[in-house]
């Protein structure tokens, strides 16, 4: 009787840590979630990226001339920005987090004509439900004229 009560309990053990390992936490952080889209700028992977935002969600940024919606536009600026700069990676300095607000500074480190460029930005993600909401990027243009 004792080894059929040890097997059971060891079954149920095993069958919850088993669980627990497969079945990840469908809504994570709005930290983690942050995390993760930057993991997948670095890695340039679009559809990654694309997939951390809300079906409607909406992207300004310092260079846009007026705000970007939804996963088409997040698919463009993902893929222009990789395009124009093949290499960068975003180094992240740090990340403040407060309720469903995740308040990120990083440099985006490229090269331009063989020239390292560093431009640090300032990022105001709103994160809901597991997804990007709402991504707000600032940083000095230089100059440049916005795009659309």
């Amino acid at each position: 009787m004792k080894t059929q009560w040890s097997h059971i309990l060891a079954t149920a053990i095993l069958g919850a840590v088993a669980g627990c390992a497969m079945n990840p936490p469908s809504n994570p952080s709005p930290r983690a979630v942050v995390e993760a889209k930057f993991a997948a700028v670095n890695r340039h992977a679009v559809a990654d990226v694309v997939k951390l935002y809300s079906p409607d969600a909406r992207i300004t940024s310092s260079a846009f001339c007026n705000p970007r919606h939804g996963s088409a536009d997040v698919q463009r600026t993902y893929q222009a920005l990789f395009a124009d700069f093949p290499g960068i990676v975003a180094d992240v300095l740090e990340y403040v987090v407060q309720g469903d607000r995740v308040a990120v500074r990083f440099i985006a480190r490229m090269k331009i004509q063989g020239r390292s460029i560093d431009v640090p930005i300032y990022n105001f993600f709103t994160v809901r439900n597991g997804l990007i909401e709402a991504d707000e990027g600032m940083f000095d243009t230089g100059g440049r004229p916005c795009t659309s």
